[in-house]
C-alpha cells in the first residue's frame, strides 16, 4: 500500500507511523539507557574512590557505599497530602471537561445518537471517579494512620 502512494502522500503516512513509535518506543528506552548509565558511573566513581583508598592504606567509611536516593523518603502526611493533590486533579479536570463539552453541546445541539458521541461522555466520568477514589483513598489513610500522623504533629513545632 506504502510503494502505491504517491511521493508526499507515502512520507506524510511514513511520519504518521514513525512518530508515534518514536515517542512510545524510542524515548523510554532512552530514558532506562541515560539512567542506567548514570547508576553505573556512579558505581565506577565509588570503586575508583575505594581503590585509592585500599593502596593508600586508608580507612572507608561504611555510609559512603551505601546507596544514595535521588528523594528523601516520604512522610505519612506527604503521602496523605499527595492523595490529596491527586484528587483536586483529576476531579478539577473531570469537571472541567464536563463544563466545556456540556456548553460545547450547547452551542452545537444534542449529539446524535453515535457511539463515538458515548465516549465524550465517559472521559470526565473516568476523571471524575478517579478523583473521588483519591478522596476516598486519603480518608481512609487518614483513619488508618492517625497514631503516626499525631506522632509527627508532636515532634513538629507549631507555627503560631
Amino acid at each position: 500500500m506504502l510503494l502505491q502512494m504517491s511521493g508526499w502522500n507515502a512520507i506524510s503516512r511514513l511520519f504518521e507511523v514513525m512518530i508515534p513509535i518514536g515517542i512510545c518506543v524510542v524515548l523510554p528506552i532512552i530514558i532506562i539507557a541515560l539512567v542506567m548509565r548514570n547508576q553505573r558511573h556512579e558505581v565506577d566513581k565509588k570503586t575508583e574512590v575505594m581503590l585509592k583508598a585500599v593502596e593508600n592504606g586508608a580507612t572507608l567509611d561504611p555510609a559512603f557505599f551505601q546507596q544514595t536516593s535521588c528523594c528523601k523518603k516520604r512522610t505519612v502526611k506527604d503521602k496523605l497530602m499527595g492523595w490529596l493533590l491527586a484528587a483536586c486533579i483529576t476531579t478539577g479536570l473531570g469537571v472541567m471537561t464536563a463544563l466545556v463539552m456540556a456548553y460545547a453541546f450547547s452551542l452545537n445541539g444534542v449529539p446524535q445518537k453515535d457511539p463515538e458521541d458515548a465516549l465524550f461522555f465517559i472521559f470526565p466520568a473516568i476523571l471524575i471517579g478517579v478523583g473521588i477514589a483519591f478522596f476516598i483513598v486519603r480518608a481512609v489513610g487518614k483513619r488508618t494512620w492517625a497514631k503516626e500522623l499525631a506522632a509527627l504533629n508532636a515532634k513538629t513545632p507549631s507555627a503560631e
